[in-house]
């Protein structure tokens, strides 16, 4: 019960939200408004909130700790209703901005429908607590207390200021150096990692090194860059400083009318017993040490959830979210690296190898069979070693019409193609120096796109040609992990916010080529994926700074309106979303240290006809139909 207690007290801001969407037509769409979100089985809470002092859309927190499955609802003018409970025991309590309640026991059965009075009281204030949220640190600092201040004090004029906003925040952010204090040499250190001073010794060992190599490098960084940029350093953020973080500028935009109808589920995944699993001897010392990490998820045909946990062992876990069962299938090598998961149409679930623990072991396609519950493809996706780099591995992939597999190497800067009909792999370069592949998808066309997380460009291959054509949006260098494709067949991406330089979203035109970027109104913005729904809105997943919460966004490009629907755990970040034919937003709070889960957001709870997920076009999940056959995949094991 710790680890519940200690999420409940960690959140801050929560929610998601989304213009829910109904495919069986208006009649029905209103008559599921009038059974308030029923379903059969479950039960229904509401209740009123009560404070001393004014508050706005607290979160309600209304914990099974019989299924380990958390609802989050958000409070409208004090009151609130949450639906589609699970019958079962519940820990009820609820937050607000330095408010909490104590947590009340209900015992719900199906059919009931309670309503609870909860009161907020002070809690306890100071410093925020930064956790290391991104898995590859470089949102916010380690844990602990930092001081939260003004920009411009912990930023003061200088001539290392520019270098810091114009090279170090565009990939970090406005948080990762002041929360680092440090000598000296080691700020030089840092610096002679990015430079890549080692690399003319031995091969890389991460995809970031040597990114500001002065002859390579989209970033403007002259030798008098890094002499100014390590004196601002150790002037202002050397050993004797205190950590800090950045005050954001203003309160988010939060629609409280919209948010007391959206709902979130989180179920989490359940903790190893003692010396089993992730606390096994061979694992508790390794990667994570003993946590279990969700990565991606991905819908199947019969409305399961598929995730991949990046914790060790390496587990693929499939989630029924009518009942809440999980089931774990342990990966053919535990330690060998895992990022996304892909379902195709025949129902094979796909997975590449990424780093893990093992770095300079061959990375392969792993292909499971649910029928048969077994890893039945193994596929080398750099066979004949063209990727030069003792140490490379795969990420993120895509699917085209024909069943075919694109996986990018985020180490090693190519795209491996498995070819379904004739079971054979094939890599090309990607052109741009020191590319590094980060989201991948396929359009309506078979081109296969590709972020360019090493500038922000955008890499389009044709899989007629084999031919590379890059994009560059207007606001560039800056930091893209994913990008996806809207139901015009046109590009959407989020750029990261650099210092005072916002947060964006960009499209682009593919029948004009053009890039349009619209400003996310969001402190220090990080917009980490993107994707379409079926009302044409653009959805994206934000990751969290000191100062605020990690949120799920929502943007109109009819009318140009965003919504921010704040996460139910404060500082956890989020890869990859995906949305379903009625609008929910599936993901995994990635950097969860307390509750790990598999997560979703209701925009409109009134409109859930059922818990299960599916896509509108059904998997891979593209926002259009694919019509062509697929082949039956060979075994190559």
């Amino acid at each position: 019960m710790r680890a519940w207690r200690m999420f409940a007290i960690a959140a801050g801001a929560l929610a998601v939200g989304y213009a829910a969407l109904t495919t069986t037509g208006a009649a029905a769409a209103q008559q599921q408004a009038a059974r308030g979100g029923a379903l059969a089985g479950t039960a229904r809470v509401s209740g009123t909130v009560e404070a001393a002092v004014p508050f706005k859309a607290a979160q309600v927190y209304l914990r099974n700790t019989d299924k380990l499955i958390t609802y989050m609802v958000f409070t409208n003018a004090g009151q609130f209703r949450a639906v589609a409970l699970f019958p079962g025991n519940y820990e009820v309590s609820v937050t607000a901005k330095g408010l909490r309640s104590e947590a009340q026991k209900v015992i719900l059965r199906a059919g009931d429908t309670p309503r609870l009075q909860l009161s907020l009281r002070g809690a306890a204030q100071g410093n925020a607590a930064l956790a290391d949220v991104s898995l590859e640190g470089e949102s916010a600092g380690p844990g602990g207390s930092v001081g939260i201040e003004p920009y411009d004090q912990i930023y003061p004029p200088g001539p290392g200021k520019q270098v810091a906003e114009q090279v170090c925040m565009i990939c970090h952010g406005e948080n990762f150096l002041p929360s680092r204090p440090a000598t000296e040499a080691v700020w030089n250190g840092r610096i002679d990692h990015m430079v890549g001073t080692a690399l003319g010794q031995r091969d890389g060992r991460s995809y970031a090194e040597g990114l500001l190599s002065p002859r390579t490098s989209v970033f403007p960084f002259s030798r008098q860059d890094r002499a100014d940029l390590l004196a601002y350093m150790v002037k202002n953020f050397g050993p004797d400083a205190r950590r800090r973080a950045v005050k954001a500028e203003r309160e988010g935009p939060l629609d409280e009318a919209v948010l007391g109808k959206a709902m979130y589920i989180e179920y989490h995944l359940p903790p190893d017993p003692p010396g089993q699993g992730s606390t096994a001897p061979e694992y508790i010392n390794i990667g994570y040490r003993g946590r279990r990490v969700g990565q991606d998820v991905r819908f199947d045909r019969d409305g399961n959830v598929w995730l991949v946990d990046r914790g060790y062992p390496h587990r693929l876990v499939k989630l029924d979210p009518r009942t809440g069962q999980q089931k774990d299938f342990i990966l053919p090598d535990p330690k060998n690296g895992i990022h996304e998961v892909l379902v195709d149409r025949e129902g094979m679930i796909w997975l590449p190898e990424h780093s893990g623990v093992q770095p300079s072991t061959p990375k392969r396609l792993l292909g499971f069979n649910p029928r048969t519950e077994k890893f039945e493809q193994l596929i080398p996706m750099d066979p004949d070693n063209q990727v030069h780099n003792s140490i490379k591995w795969l990420q993120s992939q895509a699917m085209d019409s024909k069943g075919n597999i694109y996986i990018g190497w985020i180490m090693g800067g190519a795209l491996s193609k498995w070819d379904r009909a004739t079971n054979k792999v094939s890599v090309f370069r990607i052109p741009t120096p020191h590319a590094i592949p980060y989201g991948v998808v396929a359009d309506r066309n078979d081109n296969i796109w590709i972020a360019l997380w090493s500038g922000g460009k955008i890499a389009k291959f044709d899989t007629t040609t084999n031919q590379w054509t890059e994009f560059t949006p207007p606001t560039y260098p800056s930091h893209i992990r994913r990008l996806n494709v809207d139901s015009k067949n046109n590009i959407w991406t989020g750029i990261w916010a650099a210092g005072k330089r916002p947060g964006k979203l960009a499209k682009l035109d593919q029948t004009t080529g053009r890039f349009t970027e619209y400003t996310i109104p969001w402190h220090d913005a990080q917009p980490y994926d993107v994707a379409e729904d079926a009302d044409g809105n653009i959805w994206f997943a934000d990751s969290p700074a000191p100062d605020r919460t990690a949120a799920i966004g929502k943007f109109n490009p009819r009318d140009g309106a965003f919504t921010f629907y704040p996460k139910p755990q404060f500082d956890a970040d989020t890869p990859k979303i995906q949305i379903t034919r009625d609008g929910a937003v599936w993901y995994s709070p990635r950097g969860s240290v307390n509750a790990p889960a598999i997560s979703v957001m209701f925009p409109d709870m009134d409109r859930i006809s059922t818990l299960g997920a599916y896509y509108l076009n059904d998997p891979p999940g593209y926002p259009f139909r694919v019509t062509r056959p697929v082949q039956s995949a060979r075994n190559t094991q």
